[in-house]
């Protein structure tokens, strides 16, 4: 009885001490370096505050702008996962508007357009080029972040040096259209297994085409749990940010629907005019790797253009095959270096 005491005692003082350190105020650590950068940000973007995380072992290096999925998934609290990316690039994760630590409890989720977005993407990159500095900036996305980070790019090439598209979004009906082709073949038993590629014009039915497609296999590849000792032990993020966090999640594109699921990559963006990068996993069907090899076959890129697909990863391959992703990127950003000699 003593023993189960004791261990009750520490565990509950490992639990206060915890939330204790998660109502101190949010922080970065300091990162090693030649000329080290180590902030974490809050700034006026759009309208409202919104934060930013910048981290790079040398300030002068290339700066890699990470555009989070969702929209409301920010990466912020898991960007340990990926810290080697600091030592060729200065990396900076941004918490978009209605994301993290820029959803506060006053946010108006009727501003979450895509041109506002675009405009808060816009803002953020001249707010780098004053703080950091003018070395080239890469812009990378992920899912959300590349419906955002392709458009931006290829409408002001001359603010960008390149561009990485990691589980591309192309067409968002096309790609539902394929994600249940795939669900009848998996679970031809599933309740949506009779459904059209139309009634996922409704957005609740589109979340449970993806939940469907996440419990089958064909989703991150990496379940939220797994993550958790990451975020947990994030300084930048307090206990509120957490509960802002799931927040922004939970609403992800519902806002926007209409917009989002009429955006068509196909006629929006026949030419990258900077280097391309894409990065899917063959396990992917939220954004199948079919339809991103049709548009990258497509697209015009004057300046080169490479699509890697990573064989055991779904559709965040920077959490499943965390090395391969880190070198493949940095391989990337010397290319692009080297092109101009710098």
């Amino acid at each position: 009885m003593r023993g189960f005491r004791l261990t009750a005692l520490v565990v509950l003082t490992a639990l206060a001490g915890g939330v204790i350190w998660k109502c101190l105020p949010a922080r970065t650590a300091a990162i090693q370096g030649p000329n080290p950068i180590a902030e974490l940000l809050a700034a006026e973007i759009g309208g409202m505050t919104q934060w930013l995380l910048i981290r790079g072992a040398n300030r002068e290096a290339p700066i890699l702008l990470w555009l989070h999925g969702g929209p409301g998934a920010a990466q912020m609290p898991t960007h340990t996962v990926t810290s080697a990316l600091e030592r060729t690039f200065v990396v900076v994760h941004w918490d978009q508007r209605g994301a993290g630590k820029s959803n506060p409890p006053s946010f108006d989720p009727a501003t979450m357009t895509f041109e506002q977005f675009l405009s808060d993407a816009r803002a953020v990159a001249a707010l780098l080029r004053d703080r950091v500095g003018d070395q080239p900036m890469i812009v990378l996305g992920h899912s959300w972040g590349t419906m955002l980070g392709a458009r931006l790019v290829a409408h002001s090439p001359e603010e960008f040096a390149g561009y990485v598209g990691v589980s591309q979004q192309v067409n968002t009906m096309r790609g539902v259209a394929l994600a249940l082709d795939w669900l009848r073949a998996v679970a031809p038993t599933s309740d949506l297994a009779g459904t059209t590629p139309e009634d996922f014009r409704d957005h609740d039915r589109y979340v449970r085409l993806m939940q469907a497609v996440e419990a089958h296999g064909g989703g991150m590849g990496v379940s939220l749990a797994s993550m958790l000792p990451y975020a947990l032990a994030a300084p930048e993020y307090r206990l509120a940010d957490y509960l802002r966090w799931f927040d922004g999640a939970n609403r992800g594109s519902g806002p926007m629907w209409p917009d989002y699921r009429r955006r068509d990559l196909f006629a929006e963006v026949e030419r990258m005019p900077v280097p391309m990068l894409l990065i899917s996993g063959a396990g992917d069907m939220n954004t199948p790797v079919a339809l991103v090899q049709e548009w990258f076959d497509q697209v015009e890129a004057p300046n080169g253009k490479q699509m890697v697909v990573f064989a055991s990863s779904g559709h965040a391959p920077f959490l499943t095959e965390t090395t391969r992703f880190v070198e493949t990127v940095q391989d990337f950003g010397a290319g692009i270096v080297a092109e101009r000699g710098e």
